[in-house]
């Protein structure tokens, strides 16, 4: 405001000068041009000269918005057309969002011819076409989408593949996860679906040659990782014992994680394996090395259960793990088992009996009744065989 004041007073001032020369001096100005000439004051002159620079000026300024006028009118056109789409988008993911799937297909559908950048659109309907069944119309926004903008390919078969895979179209899914796979190999999303594809085939062998990879890109949880390695791990065990290769099951082993191969589920699902291929020895070394850092009920009990070749030195080995597990039902157990193998009947008997005392088990009590009757207490053997069968039931 001040500064106004200022410019005006300014203003006032400079007028006030000028006017005060001009009436000591008002002076002339002479133009002539052949035989015509003006003559006028050189106060009247300087006015004219100011009028004739602003009408100028105004000429200019309407000369430039008449040219610029279809411009104008295309930008309006645009910012209008942007405006649409802009709302269009964010009512069709809200559709989206709340399950009105219709609506929000012909919304996003609609809005797409109207966006600078439709991929988003096309890609959004091909999900919305995909809740409501229909697939003819999400291959069709898909191609759309392909056409969008270059390098929009691996955007575009991501999301394919992904509505493939929620389909159930496994073969097309993946064959569009390897085409992916030679275009974008490390892609985090990539391996996500691609680990999701193979557990939805059962595919163990290639979710197996998969996790490596999975683990070192962090795309799942670890819980994740090792439910899946779990998962895969003991089929393809059970396959390769089946068949009798006993590489292969070496090989499925040695390809685990360090830490996989403590994990008793897996420690069981291999010495089972080595059991069923005749490798009794290899098995018992792993149970025992195994126990040594990982104690698990599980695999006392299956240790007890090895058809080793020495029953009375692995019932040594047992007897050593009292020490510090003494009381545990499981390993008494496993030492009733390998004390009746090695046939000495009355350290058995104690062992079993004790392990019954503390955890009654239909597994112990059938030990038990088999046991006893050897030994001729025919009565005695019944009734631990009718407790076993009440436990179990």
């Amino acid at each position: 405001m001040m500064r106004l004041l200022f410019i005006l007073l300014g203003a006032l001032l400079a007028t006030a000068l000028v006017t005060h020369l001009f009436l000591q001096e008002p002076g002339y100005v002479l133009l002539a041009y052949g035989s015509l000439s003006i003559e006028t004051s050189l106060a009247l002159f300087l006015l004219a000269l100011v009028l004739a620079f602003f009408a100028l000026y105004v000429l200019l300024r309407v000369l430039t918005r008449v040219w610029g006028l279809p411009r104008g009118v295309r930008n309006l056109r645009h910012r209008r057309h942007a405006e649409i789409a802009r709302r269009g988008l964010n009512q069709g993911l809200i559709e989206m969002a709340e399950g009105r799937w219709e609506r929000a297909e012909k919304l996003l559908v609609r809005s797409a011819k109207h966006s600078a950048n439709p991929l988003i659109h096309w890609l959004s309907a091909a999900r919305a076409a995909q809740m409501q069944g229909a697939y003819t119309r999400r291959d069709h926004y898909l191609n759309r989408a392909s056409q969008c903008e270059a390098g929009s390919d691996v955007a575009v078969e991501l999301t394919q593949a992904e509505l493939q895979i929620a389909h159930g179209q496994h073969e097309q899914a993946l064959a569009t996860l390897n085409h992916l796979s030679e275009l974008v190999p490390k892609h985090r999303y990539l391996l996500k679906l691609r680990a999701r594809l193979h557990h939805q085939l059962k595919d163990s062998a290639a979710l197996f040659a998969l996790l490596p990879e999975l683990r070192r890109s962090h795309v799942l949880p670890e819980s994740d990782l090792m439910e899946m390695e779990n998962s895969a791990a003991l089929d393809l065990l059970e396959r390769a014992a089946k068949s009798g290769d006993l590489q292969a099951t070496r090989q499925v082993w040695d390809d685990l994680a360090r830490d996989a191969r403590h994990r008793p589920v897996l420690v069981s699902a291999y010495a089972r394996a080595l059991v069923q291929l005749k490798e009794v020895e290899q098995a018992e070394t792993l149970l025992r090395n195994t126990l040594k850092v990982t104690w698990d009920e599980r695999l006392v009990r299956l240790y007890g259960t090895l058809p080793v070749e020495n029953p009375a030195r692995a019932l040594e080995t047992a007897e050593h793990w009292s020490k510090q597990h003494g009381g545990d039902a499981s390993l008494l157990l496993t030492q009733g088992r390998l004390a009746r193998r090695a046939q000495l009947w009355g350290k058995a008997r104690a062992y079993l009996e004790s392990s019954n005392g503390i955890r009654p088990r239909p597994e112990t009590c059938r030990e038990l009744a088999e046991l006893l009757e050897q030994m001729g207490d025919n009565e005695r053997a019944q009734a631990y065989y009718r407790e076993g069968l009440r436990l179990a039931e």
